[in-house]
C-alpha cells in the first residue's frame, strides 16, 4: 500500500480516534490506510469512520468492539435536476451503509449494523431499501472474510444501480446506460 514512507510494522499499534460516553473508540493505522485506498478508488462512494453517538449503540448491541465505519453513496455523475428530485420528499436519499469492523479485523468480515431489507422491497419507492436489498444478494458472492475494500466496492456497484434505474426513468442515466459499455482500445 503507498502511504507507508518512513514507517515500520512496528508502527501499526492501536490509535484512540475519539472518547465518548461509550468508551474509547479504536481503530488501527491498517485499517485507516485501508479507508484511504478506498477513497481513492472510489467516486461516488465515500468511506469514513463514524463519530454518531448512534452508531456507537448499535455497535454495542451486536456484543462486539471494534470501529463503525460509514459507506456514503452520492450520486457525483446524476444532473442536478435528477439530483434535486432525489433529495426532494417524493424519494428517499440512500442513507449511508453502516459497517463495523471487529477488532480482529481482518482475520474477520465486518459486520452489518443496519437492517438489511428482503428482495421484497424492489417495488419499493425507497431507493436506500433496494440499495440494501441488491447489497445483501451481492454478499453471497464475495470470498470470506469479506473485506472493507470488497464490501465498499459492492456497495458501491449496488447504489449506483439502483440510482441508474431511478433515472432512466425520468429520462436519465449515465452514457453507459445509454450508449452501451466501454470497450477497451488495445484489445480492439
Amino acid at each position: 500500500m503507498g502511504g507507508r514512507i518512513g514507517r515500520s510494522k512496528a508502527c501499526d499499534h492501536q490509535v484512540a480516534i475519539k472518547v465518548r460516553g461509550f468508551g474509547v473508540q479504536i481503530a488501527n493505522y491498517s485499517l485507516l490506510e485501508e479507508i484511504t485506498e478506498i477513497n481513492q478508488q472510489l467516486i461516488d462512494t465515500v468511506v469514513g469512520i463514524s463519530d454518531e453517538d448512534a452508531d456507537s449503540i448499535a455497535a454495542a448491541a451486536e456484543g462486539s468492539e471494534g470501529t463503525v465505519v460509514k459507506c456514503s453513496y452520492s450520486a457525483v455523475a446524476v444532473s442536478p435536476n435528477l439530483k434535486s428530485q432525489l433529495n426532494s420528499a417524493l424519494v428517499s436519499p440512500i442513507s449511508p451503509l453502516r459497517l463495523l469492523i471487529p477488532v480482529n479485523y481482518p482475520n474477520c468480515s465486518p459486520v452489518l449494523l443496519d437492517k438489511i431489507p428482503d428482495e421484497s422491497s424492489k417495488e419499493s419507492e425507497d431507493l436506500s431499501a433496494k440499495a440494501k436489498s441488491r447489497f445483501r444478494i451481492s454478499l453471497r458472492g464475495l470470498p470470506q472474510p469479506m473485506s472493507l475494500g470488497e464490501m465498499a466496492r459492492a456497495w458501491d456497484l449496488c447504489a449506483r444501480k439502483v440510482i441508474e434505474e431511478y433515472t432512466l426513468q425520468y429520462g436519465g442515466g449515465s452514457f453507459s446506460s445509454r450508449h452501451g459499455g466501454w470497450e477497451n482500445c488495445v484489445t480492439v
